[in-house]
């Protein structure tokens, strides 16, 4: 989780900011769009709530420190003027729960041969 809102700064940092904030969105994305999907199946939804949270705070920071105005301003332009939330994904309803009582493959490995 720590690698997850590590790269989530690298993608809002303050050399971005002549960017547009769509631009900045586009790529956080693209971001957990992939460590989602990676992550999805198990209890995670916890995690995922998480990381939804930092990552709408990264963006309402990013944009008020773009417009250079307070950070109450990247909150209202993100959640408020915004219909939604200017494209950010939402990680809720995407977590797969484990199967109960069934193990994950069918065959412990590919081939379905035993460990060495």
């Amino acid at each position: 989780m720590q690698h997850a809102r590590d790269r989530i700064r690298e993608i809002t940092a303050r050399r971005r900011l002549p960017l547009h904030p769509q631009v900045i969105v586009e790529d956080l994305n693209l971001f957990l769009r992939g460590w989602m999907a990676y992550f999805r199946y198990g209890h995670s939804a916890r995690r995922f709530s998480k990381i939804g949270r930092f990552a709408q705070e990264r963006v309402a920071h990013f944009i008020s420190r773009k417009h250079r105005r307070s950070r109450n301003f990247g909150w209202w332009v993100l959640m408020v003027s915004s219909p939604n939330r200017l494209g950010l994904i939402s990680p809720y309803g995407i977590v797969v729960a484990p199967r109960a009582g069934r193990p994950w493959r069918e065959r412990p490995n590919a081939a379905g041969e035993r460990r060495r």
